[in-house]
C-alpha cells in the first residue's frame, strides 16, 4: 500500500497523480523572492524558484525537512538564504501535500522532503550549507532517510543526485530515476532509505568530513541482534531481533520523530507511546505480547515486545484457502471452514475481552490476529487502540476492514469482527470502498461456496451495512453484476470504459493504475492509452479519432524521455497506432526509436528484449519491411548472449519477469525464419522458468517464498502461453506434461485481483488461448461468471478496480480494458493478444 498511497489522495474513485490534490486553501504563502521566477502549476507538486542561472544536471544538492506547524517559518528562513545566494530551490506547494508525503504511507525513500536547493558548485554547497544551518537553528523536522543529516540542530540534510528529472530503463521493466557515471552511462538514481552515494560520485572534503562525523555520533550499539526485518513503514520498521544477553528472540518495534504522520497529525512516536500504554493495560489478558521495554537509541525510539510464534491470519488463511486450489473437494472446503469459524470464534471471544478492558483495539484485521501452533489468537500493532470513551485515532486502519471514519467507540471492533467473518472466506471486503452493496453480494457468494452455519456470512454483510449506517436497495443486495445477462455486463463496461475518457487532459487520457505516470506520459499499453485504445478495437468497438489524435500526439511529445519497451514503452503505442490505421505516425516513430532498442536488457516482455523483437516482427508482418527481420535477427542474438550468462540475473518466472516472453519471441522469429535455432533457444528459456516452479496438488506454480503464482505477468499461465507456441512447432512430452499441469493450475476458483497481468482476467484469456479439453471449458465459463463479482457500478456502466481493490482502473494490465479484451477473446475463442505478440492478427484487429 506504501506504493500507491500518494494516488489514492486526489480522488476517491481513481488513482490519481498526487499533484491532482486539491489543496488550494493550504498552499503556502509565497516567500519574496527578488527578481526570482516563481513557477507554481496544479500539474506539479513543487513551487519551482530560479534566478536564470546554469546548473549542472547532477551533483550534491540540499534538502530541508520542516515539521508542518512551522513549515512557513523554515519556508520564509530558507528562501531568504537561497535568493540573497541566488540558488535554485523548489518546496512543496501545500500543507497538505507535506502531511500527505510525511504520512505513515508515504515512500520512505523520500519522505520528508520539504524543500530542495541546487549549488551550482561546491563552493555555493559548502556557503549554503552553513547559512541554512544557521537560519534554520533550532527548528526540528523528520529525518530524511535518503539523505546525510548535516547538522543536529537543524533539520538540513544534503545528498547526490540529479538536479533535473531523467528516467532511463536501466536493465529492469520499468524506468527509474537516472543519473550519469562520469563515462555517461546512465545508472539508476535508487530513492532508498539509507544514505549511499555512488561509489564514483565526487565527494567534497566538508562533506568527507560530516560523513565520517556523522558514523562516529550516529553508531549506537543494540543489546539486540536483528534476525530480519518484518515490516516497514514511513514511521519505522519492525524488526525480529535476539537480546544478545539471554538470545531469547524479541521484536523491535521503531518509531521515527516526526515521521509517519497520521490524519490527526500526530507522529510515529506519539503513537508508538501510546501503543506502549495499550499493552500495558492489556497486559493481564494474555492475549497481547508482553512488554520488555521502551528504549531510545540515538534518534529513534524502540518498543521491545515479546516475540509470538504463530502465523498472521492472513498467511494462514491463504495456505489453507481451498479457493485457490484447483483440486480441493467437498470435503477441503468442509475442513477450511471449520478452521476458520474456530479461528473467528476465538477472535471474537478475545475482542471482548479487551472491550471488557477498556480499550478498543481499533484496527482489525488479519495481518493483526497471530493464530499461535496450538489454535489460540494474539492481537499485535495497536497504534490505533485507544479507551474506550476517548476520540477514535488517526489511523482509520486497512481497506475492506476499517470502519467508516463516523464509527467510533466498540463499534469500530464490531464492524473489523464483521468484515473478518465476511473475509476470511471471500477476501474481497476492500471493494465495499468502492460499492456500499459489495458485502452483502460477498455473502451470497461465500454461503453458495462454502458449509457455513446459516446466516453466518448474511449477517455479517448485515452488520457492517448497520454499523456503517449503509442504506442498499433490497434489489441491489440480493443480485449483483454477476447475476446479468453477460453480454448487457460487457456493454456497460464499454459505456464506463467510454465514458472515461479525458482528451483535455495532457497527462493521461484513461484512468489508470499509478505506474502509468512513468510509462510514456500516459501512452502505454500496460497502463496507458494504446492499451485501452487496442482493446475497444481488438473487440469490434469504436474508436474516437480524437483519441487516437491524443495517442500520437502524446506519444511523440514523450519519445525522447519514455522507455521502449512493448508494454511499458514507445513500442506498444507505435504498435496500436500501426493497427489503428495511422502507418505513417507509426512508421516514424518506429524509426526514430529503432537506433534505441538496445536499450533494453531484461529478458521480460514489459521493457525487455522480446517486447522490442516482437515489436519488429509486428511491424514486419504489416509491412513485408526485410529491415525489421533483420532487426529482429540481432535482438534474439542479444537474448542468446543473456541467456549464455552463468545464473543470468533473472528476477522472477512468467511473460513479464522471466524468460517466458523471450521464448515467446523466439518461437515467433523461427516461424518467419524457419530456422531450428531459434526454436532451441526457445527451449533454453522456458526450461530456465520452469525451474522456478512446483507442483502444487498437481498442478504447475511458480514458487515465489511462501506463496505460488499462477497469473499472466509473473506466474505459470503466463510459462504456459510460450509453451503452447513452442509446443505447435516441436514436440516434448516434458513440456507437454507442464503446459497440462499449468492448465490445471488456470482453473483456480478465486484470486483477489481482476486483472490481466495479475488477476482473474489473465487465468481466462490463458484457457481461451490455450485451454483443450472439456474441464479447461468448465473453468473459462467459471472464470467468466466469477469475473462480474470483482465489478463495481460506475455512471451508468460497470468498472473493474485495479491491483488493491481501492481505485477503479481502465488500463489493459490491472483494469477494465484487460477485463474486456479477455472476455470478448474468451466468447469468440480468438486470441486477441496476437497483433501484439508478433502472430496473425484476428479479423477484427487487422486494419
Amino acid at each position: 500500500m506504501e506504493e500507491i498511497h500518494a494516488y489514492c489522495l486526489a480522488d476517491p474513485v481513481f488513482f490519481e497523480a498526487p499533484q491532482r490534490l486539491r489543496d488550494g486553501g493550504s498552499r503556502w504563502t509565497p516567500p519574496p523572492v527578488g527578481d526570482g521566477t516563481r513557477r507554481e502549476t496544479d500539474e506539479d507538486v513543487w513551487t519551482r524558484v530560479s534566478f536564470g542561472r546554469p546548473l549542472p544536471l547532477q551533483g550534491w544538492k540540499i534538502h530541508v525537512s520542516a515539521a508542518v506547524p512551522a513549515a512557513q517559518q523554515v519556508l520564509d528562513a530558507a528562501a531568504a538564504v537561497c535568493t540573497a545566494r541566488r540558488a535554485a530551490f523548489k518546496y512543496l506547494r501545500s500543507a497538505q501535500l507535506l502531511s500527505a508525503f510525511n504520512s505513515k504511507y508515504s515512500h520512505r525513500g523520500s519522505s520528508g522532503k520539504f524543500i530542495t536547493v541546487y549549488p551550482a558548485d561546491d563552493g555555493e554547497l559548502k556557503a549554503l550549507l552553513d547559512e541554512l544551518t544557521a537560519a534554520l537553528d533550532g527548528q526540528q523536522g523528520p529525518y530524511i532517510l535518503s539523505d546525510l543529516r548535516w547538522s543536529e540542530r537543524s533539520p538540513v540534510f544534503v545528498r547526490y543526485g540529479a538536479f533535473a528529472a531523467r528516467w532511463a530503463p536501466v536493465g529492469g521493466d520499468a524506468p527509474v530515476p537516472a543519473i550519469a557515471r562520469p563515462d555517461g552511462t546512465p545508472v539508476h538514481d535508487p530513492r532508498t532509505a539509507a544514505f549511499t552515494p555512488p561509489d564514483w560520485a565526487p565527494v567534497p572534503d566538508f562533506v568527507r568530513e560530516r560523513i565520517d562525523r556523522f558514523a562516529e555520533i550516529s553508531h549506537v550499539d543494540l543489546p539486540y541482534e536483528i534476525v530480519r526485518p518484518l515490516h516497514f513503514s514511513n514511521g519505522g520498521g519492525v524488526y525480529l531481533a535476539k537480546d544478545r544477553a539471554g538470545g531469547d528472540l524479541v521484536v523491535l518495534k521503531e518509531a521515527r520523530p516526526l515521521a509517519g504522520l497520521d490524519a490527526e497529525g500526530l507522529d510515529a512516536v506519539a503513537r508508538l507511546q501510546r501503543e506502549h500504554r495499550m499493552l500495558t493495560a492489556l497486559a493481564g489478558t494474555g492475549l497481547v505480547p508482553r512488554v520488555l521495554g521502551y528504549r531510545t537509541y540515538w534518534e529513534h525510539h524502540f518498543l521491545i515486545q515479546e516475540y509470538i510464534d504463530g502465523e498472521p491470519l492472513a498467511k494462514a488463511g491463504v495456505l489453507r484457502q481451498p479457493l485457490v486450489r484447483p483440486d480441493a473437494d467437498p470435503a477441503a472446503y468442509e475442513e477450511y471452514t471449520r478452521w476458520a469459524l474456530d479461528v473467528l470464534d476465538r477472535v471474537a471471544a478475545a475482542t471482548a475481552v479487551v472491550h471488557r478492558a477498556g480499550i478498543v483495539f481499533g484496527d482489525l484485521h488479519p495481518n493483526n490476529v497471530i493464530v499461535r501452533p496450538d489454535g489460540s489468537v494474539t492481537f499485535v500493532d495497536l497504534e490505533a487502540a485507544h479507551r474506550v470513551g476517548e476520540p477514535r485515532t488517526g489511523l482509520l486502519g486497512a481497506p475492506g476492514f476499517a470502519a467508516p471514519a463516523h464509527v467510533t467507540g466498540t463499534d469500530v471492533d464490531a464492524y473489523g469482527l464483521a468484515a473478518l467473518r465476511l473475509g476470511q472466506f471471500v477476501p474481497l471486503g476492500a471493494l465495499a470502498g468502492l460499492d456500499p452493496a459489495k458485502p452483502a453480494q460477498l455473502a451470497r457468494w461465500a454461503h453458495e461456496r462454502f458449509p457455513l452455519p446459516v446466516g453466518h456470512a448474511r449477517d455479517a454483510a448485515a452488520a457492517m451495512a448497520a454499523i456503517a449506517g449503509t442504506t442498499v436497495p433490497a434489489a441491489v443486495r440480493a443480485a449483483g453484476p454477476a447475476d446479468a445477462d453477460g453480454e448487457e455486463n460487457r456493454a456497460r463496461l464499454v459505456a464506463a470504459l467510454v465514458a472515461s475518457a479525458t482528451p483535455e487532459r495532457t497527462d493521461r487520457l484513461f484512468p489508470n493504475a499509478p505506474e502509468g505516470s512513468q510509462e510514456g506520459g500516459g501512452t502505454s499499453l500496460s497502463h496507458g492509452a494504446a492499451g485501452v485504445l487496442y482493446a475497444l478495437h481488438a473487440t469490434g468497438h469504436a474508436v474516437d479519432p480524437a483519441w487516437t489524435d491524443w495517442l500520437t500526439a502524446a506519444t511523440l511529445r514523450n519519445l525522447a524521455t519514455a522507455p521502449v519497451g512493448l508494454f511499458n514503452g514507445s513500442c506498444g503505442a507505435a504498435t496500436v497506432l500501426d493497427l489503428l490505421g495511422r502507418r505513417d505516425e507509426a512508421a516514424d516513430i518506429m524509426g526514430r526509436i529503432l537506433d534505441r532498442t538496445v536499450e533494453p536488457t531484461g529478458l521480460g516482455l514489459l521493457t525487455g528484449l522480446p517486447g522490442t523483437g516482437l515489436t519488429v516482427l509486428g511491424f514486419h508482418r504489416r509491412s513485408g519491411d526485410g529491415g525489421h527481420l533483420d532487426h529482429a535477427a540481432r535482438i534474439a542474438a542479444r537474448i542468446e548472449a543473456a541467456l549464455a550468462r552463468p545464473g543470468g540475473a533473472r528476477p522472477g518466472a512468467g511473460l513479464t519477469t522471466g524468460a517466458a516472453g523471450s521464448a515467446l519471441f523466439l518461437v515467433r522469429l523461427h516461424e518467419r525464419t524457419g530456422e531450428p535455432g531459434y526454436l532451441d533457444l526457445a527451449e533454453k528459456a522456458l526450461r530456465l522458468d520452469l525451474a522456478q516452479c512446483e507442483d502444487v496438488g498437481g498442478s504447475l506454480q511458480v514458487n515465489d517464498g511462501w506463496r505460488s503464482v499462477i497469473y499472466l505477468g509473473t506466474g505459470t499461465t503466463g510459462i504456459g502461453l510460450a509453451l503452447s507456441a513452442y509446443l505447435e512447432h516441436r514436440a516434448d512430452p516434458g513440456f507437454t506434461d507442464a503446459l497440462r499441469a499449468i492448465r490445471k493450475a488456470a482453473h483456480c476458483g478465486f484470486t483477489v485481483f481482476p486483472g490481466l497481468l495479475n488477476g482473474r482476467a489473465g487465468l481466462l484469456y490463458f484457457l481461451a488461448a490455450a485451454g483443450q479439453d472439456g474441464a479447461d471449458d468448465t473453468a473459462l465459463q467459471g472464470h467468466l461468471r466469477e469475473l462480474w463479482r470483482h465489478s463495481v457500478p460506475h455512471g451508468e456502466g460497470l468498472g473493474f478496480p485495479g491491483d488493491h481493490l481501492v481505485r477503479l482502473s481502465m488500463d489493459l494490465a490491472t483494469g477494465s480494458a484487460g477485463v474486456l479484451l479477455a472476455m470478448d477473446a474468451a466468447h469468440r475463442r480468438t486470441d486477441l493478444l496476437l497483433p501484439l505478440l508478433g502472430g496473425t492478427a484476428p479479423a477484427s484487429a487487422a486494419s
